[in-house]
């Protein structure tokens, strides 16, 4: 019989599992390096309460209702800070209503629109939707909102060259 305890202490998991002595040393090892390369992969896993308060935000996005979207997914950062795709939407609700309302809220919301994409695009470095509004984002805000053009081109680079590594991937 196999029991698994996952213990976090200081931002670090610790995994333990004691198990029968007559099991073999081997498997032992086999089954706690499986456990912690899926529990250090970097995946983050969704509650559902984190899930349903996203898909409920991002029907607000869809629906145009960039305030109530905000609501709801900020609650969903809160709950699951790791999920990237949490904290695209809000960032993308954030400029939206950015775009909507009076200079004073705009520049707040602008602000939290950079974080929340830094955030999505340091969680998942690979996702060229983050990357790609992130990009624009640093080309089209002033300088005092975080726009920066040398910036705007090293994200450029980086979407080059994974959008070059998964073509070449396509063709092997």
């Amino acid at each position: 019989m196999l029991f698994l305890t996952l213990l976090e202490r200081n931002n670090s998991v610790i995994l333990y599992i004691p198990m029968k002595m007559s099991i073999k040393s081997s498997l032992h090892k086999l089954i706690t390096a499986l456990l912690c390369a899926f529990a250090f992969s970097g995946i983050a896993i969704a509650n559902a309460e984190s899930e349903s308060l996203f898909n409920s935000g991002l029907a607000h996005f869809e629906d145009e209702k960039y305030s109530e979207a905000i609501k709801k997914l900020k609650v969903a950062v809160e709950i699951d800070p790791k999920v990237a795709e949490y904290h695209h939407i809000l960032a993308k609700s954030y400029g939206r209503e950015a775009e909507r309302t009076n200079w004073f809220k705009a520049i707040s919301y602008a602000k939290k629109t950079l974080v929340h994409l830094e955030i999505a695009a340091e969680l998942d470095s690979q996702n060229i939707d983050i990357l790609d509004d992130l990009m624009d984002y640093y080309r089209e805000a002033p300088g005092f909102l975080g726009g920066d053009s040398e910036k705007a081109t090293k994200v450029e680079e980086l979407i080059t060259k994974i959008s070059t590594s998964e073509d070449l991937a396509r063709f092997e």
